[in-house]
């Protein structure tokens, strides 16, 4: 066990792992609150839109459907997982730029072209949410990390505290 000096240093290390991981489970609740009350103050907004629009004008009825003969879609934004130094994975959101010949319609759009503000914060809320959804996977990836860490150095500390014996 040429790593530790003796089975104290090991037992620091555990706890600074210990600790870590407690600060990295604070971060992910705190980040999933604020996911659902992004997610609930766009859902509220999008209510208050349709309240103030009428049903017919923010409804189903405005989006493309699949017999529509429109352009297809293509997602603007896309999970990408990727390595980061530490040989770790990590999740990002990349965006990609709007094709200018694609004729893109902002999807906003499809309820008209002077939309409520309200609406247009509830997509603000829901792109928040997004970001803070991924920051939460990344935070989650942490954690599972130390876990798996924290299981080695604890198979180290019994192989170390049976040769000491």
């Amino acid at each position: 066990m040429e790593l530790f000096e003796d089975v104290t240093e090991l037992k620091e290390l555990m706890d600074k792992l210990i600790l870590q991981t407690l600060e990295l489970v604070e971060e992910d609740v705190t980040l999933k609150i604020n996911i659902e009350k992004l997610t609930n103050e766009g859902a509220l907004l999008m209510a208050k839109t349709r309240y103030s629009q009428g049903p017919k004008t923010v409804s189903v009825s405005q989006l493309p459907g699949e017999s529509d003969d429109g352009p297809e879609f293509n997602a603007l934004k896309i999970t990408v997982r990727s390595e980061n130094d530490l040989g770790t994975s990590e999740f990002e959101l990349e965006k990609s730029a709007v094709n200018k010949e694609s004729n893109h319609i902002d999807p906003i759009n499809w309820f008209g072209i002077l939309v409520p503000q309200s609406l247009k914060t509830a997509r603000e809320r829901y792109e928040k949410a997004l970001e803070l959804v991924i920051e939460s996977a990344n935070v989650e990836q942490k954690l599972q990390k130390n876990y798996q860490l924290y299981e080695k150095l604890k198979s180290i500390k019994v192989t170390f505290e049976n040769t000491e014996e």
